[in-house]
């Protein structure tokens, strides 16, 4: 089922998911002007087919595929000679079709070949629940295992020049992917900023002062700039400090409990299509040792 390669060796890699949706498709285009920056080998855009089934509809399913097949090839033939002009000499870039779902792919690279990068774009307001990309992205952030970068519908590429990294104070070292994250900034040879958004103090307890410490010593050689802020909505604190200074990009560690909760909660659709107007990306926690 693949146009060209099926995903292999992925040294310097960005993955792109796709659905052909206005939102995927910029994320494809801010993909594609981050390669450069990033000065990665390869994109790869894949196209899920994967549908959910159930036994009475499974023959009708079979024959909508069949139809539709050839013109998702046809879609990603187009996309890849739109995009190939756009990138420095060198890199390659390929499309393939997969069956499975998206968290079924991107926790199936075997260990070392993972990309460098996920890339996946979001829509706003009524349209995130109804696109199959809206929903997927958020499923996808919950248990990727691979750098995950959100691109909302309307956010425009400009060269990454400061990111902020939006942290709680809880478990810092134990919890913090450090070197996956100062890996990323150097790379793209950004200034880092270290943001903790809080309310009244509610959040500080005996505990924060060490995990201030910790934090310290984990960032210390980057030398970033440290701040906080108060904002009982912690998203919109963290949204609200990107612009003001001009932030290109949002880092965030998925938690159970905290900023990436607030953010991507259900119940809180039309809160995320208000707010994220940011690429954020996103870095699995930490194992706790």
């Amino acid at each position: 089922m693949a146009t060209s390669a099926e995903p292999g060796k992925n040294a310097g890699t960005i993955v792109i998911f796709t659905d052909f949706s206005n939102a995927a498709l910029n994320a494809t285009n801010y993909a594609a002007a981050l390669a450069r920056q990033l000065n990665v080998s390869r994109l790869q855009i894949c196209y899920s087919e994967h549908t959910p089934t159930t036994m009475e509809m499974q023959s009708q399913i079979i024959i909508l595929t069949e139809q539709e097949h050839q013109r998702h090839i046809e879609q990603l033939r187009t996309l890849k000679d739109k995009l190939q002009p756009r990138l420095n000499k060198g890199i390659v870039i390929e499309s393939y079709i997969d069956q499975r779902p998206l968290d079924e792919i991107v926790n199936s690279y075997p260990e070392g070949q993972s990309p460098e990068l996920v890339v996946m774009g979001i829509a706003g307001k009524d349209l995130l629940e109804r696109t199959f990309i809206g929903s997927n992205t958020i499923r996808v952030a919950r248990i990727t295992p691979i750098p995950l970068l959100i691109v909302p519908e309307h956010s425009k590429f400009k060269t990454i020049e400061n990111v902020v990294f939006a942290c709680d104070l809880k478990k810092v070292s134990k919890t913090t992917p450090a070197v996956a994250i100062k890996r990323m900034v150097n790379i793209l040879g950004a200034k880092l900023s270290i943001l903790n958004v809080d309310h009244h103090e509610e959040h500080f307890n005996p505990d924060t002062l060490t995990e201030m410490n910790s934090l310290y010593q984990l960032w210390e050689n980057e030398q970033p700039e440290y701040h906080y802020t108060d904002n009982k909505d912690i998203a919109k604190g963290v949204m609200d400090f990107a612009d003001e200074h001009q932030m290109q990009m949002v880092i965030a560690v998925p938690k159970k409990y905290g900023f990436f909760e607030g953010l991507f909660h259900t119940s809180l659709t039309k809160k995320l299509a208000y707010h994220i107007h940011v690429p954020l990306l996103l870095f699995k926690e930490e194992k706790q040792k």
